[in-house]
């Protein structure tokens, strides 16, 4: 995917500390989106940037939220409970991004 790669780190909740990225038509469509509420809970790390970058400051998510992430993503929203079976799916997730 081409076009104006974007990388976010998110800021808050289960997530925050995590670097993603995301691909826009352009600068123009990206400052639209942001505009109108685009990226909520999300810092712009880098923008305008090659896929290459892009993947390398995804890699430098630290360990914790990458763990962090897992344990939201393995937890009920309503319960609160964790699926042990979902976390350790996540978790071998996290231990082949962190290689």
């Amino acid at each position: 995917m081409s076009g104006y790669n974007v990388a976010f780190r998110y800021t808050d909740g289960g997530y925050a500390g995590v670097v993603t990225w995301s691909s826009f038509g352009s600068k123009h469509e990206f400052d639209d989106w942001r505009r109108n509420g685009g990226g909520k809970g999300e810092e712009v790390v880098e923008e305008g940037i090659t896929q290459e970058r892009a993947i390398e400051l995804t890699r430098t998510t630290p360990l914790r939220s990458r763990i962090a992430a897992a344990i939201d993503e393995s937890t009920d929203r309503d319960t609160g409970e964790v699926n042990n079976d979902l976390l350790r799916r996540h978790l071998r997730n996290v231990a082949l991004a962190s290689r």
